[in-house]
């Protein structure tokens, strides 16, 4: 019970010295000093006002960018296609190269035969499914 009654004591003693202490900064503070404060604070929230607006005129010409680059095709389904493609490249990189080269760890070694070195199919090389809706892309 005493620590509760320190902890109100010492509660109260801040609140008093902050009182105190504003009106003795108010009261020895020359008149310019204080309009200048008050020029800063003002400053301030001026700047904020000025990043809102940015950050709304940034987001409504990001928008109109994107529209006019991807026209009215769905970027949520371009992008899954294309994750669906990455994912599809990541599962095909695990056996072949960048050459279509074999790279399984059961092959002979370094200087393994050459016939093993060529591509293991003759299918065409997969393609990115969105470059055909979309002319190309960033996503």
């Amino acid at each position: 019970m005493s620590r509760l009654f320190w902890i109100g004591v010492g509660a109260a003693a801040a609140v008093v010295a902050a009182r105190k202490s504003r009106a003795l900064v108010e009261a020895h503070t020359p008149p310019g000093v204080a309009q200048a404060a008050g020029v800063v604070s003002g400053l301030g929230g001026a700047l904020r006002s000025a990043r809102a607006e940015f950050s709304a005129s940034l987001a409504e010409r990001e928008g109109e960018l994107r529209h006019g680059l991807l026209g009215d095709a769905d970027l949520d389904a371009a992008r899954a296609r294309t994750d669906a493609w990455r994912a599809d490249r990541a599962d095909r990189s695990d056996r072949t190269d960048r050459a279509g080269r074999t790279t399984r760890s059961d092959r002979a070694g370094r200087h393994a035969d050459p016939a093993a070195t060529r591509p293991a199919s003759t299918e065409p090389r997969a393609e990115d499914p969105s470059d055909g809706e979309l002319g190309y892309s960033f996503f």
